[in-house]
């Protein structure tokens, strides 16, 4: 009941109060970040390797498994996680906070690429970048598709021209590719004829 025997006995005040209510409201509203999530700071990366057709157990236990055991070697990593799909291993070593990204990304590469000679062949080498879980939502997926290209013909098309393309683009990093027939050639050997 005070609030209203207040605001009638000083409407001026109360206008005056409002006022600046609204003023300041507008005035931090511009300067709010346009970050809906909040900024990830410990420093993480990311390896991501492909065998084209490969079951996840298997991916698991001949890629994963392997890969996490010579990353997880980097000095200063607090903890991994490894997710295992049909054709993809996704290690991801989070490092602690007084590690730089560089010095993260330096050791994790060079322990993947060590790893790359152990690996079944066929295998893809692996791509090691940046791991932040707020930067690598997906916006969108894009599926390309032809009635008169073959799949290999449209991985191409979508590996070496649209992805070079989506690339360009600022604020987006390296579109991976899947799916598909990859150009290949096989030469079966007869070892008695040799």
């Amino acid at each position: 009941m005070w609030l209203v025997r207040s605001a009638l006995r000083f409407p001026y005040l109360i206008l005056v109060i409002t006022l600046a209510v609204i003023s300041l409201g507008t005035i931090f509203l511009t300067k709010l970040p346009s970050d809906l999530l909040p900024i990830f700071k410990t420093p993480a990366v990311q390896v991501v390797t492909f065998y084209n057709g490969m079951p996840p157990e298997v991916v698991e236990g001949d890629i994963s498994s392997r890969m996490q055991r010579w990353t997880g070697q980097s000095v200063g990593i607090s903890h991994q996680e490894a997710k295992s799909m049909t054709g993809v291993s996704i290690v991801k070593d989070f490092f602690r906070e007084d590690i730089s990204m560089e010095s993260a990304m330096s050791q994790v590469t060079s322990y993947a690429m060590s790893d790359l000679f152990y690996l079944p062949p066929g295998t893809i080498p692996p791509m090691v970048m940046p791991f932040d879980p707020t930067a690598s939502v997906p916006l969108c997926l894009v599926s390309v598709s032809s009635e008169t290209m073959s799949e290999q013909q449209l991985y191409d098309v979508a590996y070496y021209e649209l992805r070079n393309r989506l690339q360009s683009i600022r604020g987006v990093v390296a579109p991976a590719v899947y799916g598909g027939v990859l150009r290949r050639i096989f030469a079966y050997l007869d070892r008695e004829k040799l």
